[in-house]
């Protein structure tokens, strides 16, 4: 079901600090409204688990709701890619030992040459963690 309306929100935007994203709110109590100002500021799934607990359909691949003459969607992904832009993150080799080169290697080149190198990926730590979560966490970030 393709319901359009036009839900009014309005942004503000909370200045401190660390740069913080603007938060929407509803102009009204309608749930499309509400919908909206928790898509923009909570994501998708959290405006999905919403409108389940009203019984509206949030479809992930059809249009369903226009805010403001723009898909719900977009708006969610507007704030996600924010959120993916605004953390950067820089990883560097603090020192020249074989751990931390091939810490180093798994991220700029996966983890195909590091195993190559060594048989269990397990028995590697970066950083407190296992090689596979700590490329997992730092894949594409600055090195």
């Amino acid at each position: 079901m393709k319901l359009q309306l036009l839900a009014l929100f309005a942004a503000t935007a909370a200045f401190s600090n660390t740069a913080s994203a603007a938060q929407y709110f509803n102009a009204d109590q309608k749930i499309e409204s509400k919908l909206c100002s928790i898509s923009a500021n909570q994501g998708f799934t959290a405006a999905r688990k919403v409108a389940a607990q009203h019984g509206v359909y949030l479809s992930r691949q059809s249009k369903s709701i226009l805010c403001n003459g723009e898909d719900i969607r977009h708006i969610a992904k507007k704030r996600d890619d924010k959120i993916h832009q605004q953390k950067v993150i820089e990883v560097f080799a603090k020192n020249s030992q074989t751990e931390t080169q091939l810490c180093m290697t798994a991220l700029q080149q996966g983890l195909a040459p590091v195993k190559a190198k060594i048989t269990d990926l397990n028995s590697l730590q970066c950083n407190g963690e296992v090689v596979t979560e700590f490329v997992k966490r730092y894949k594409g970030t600055t090195i």
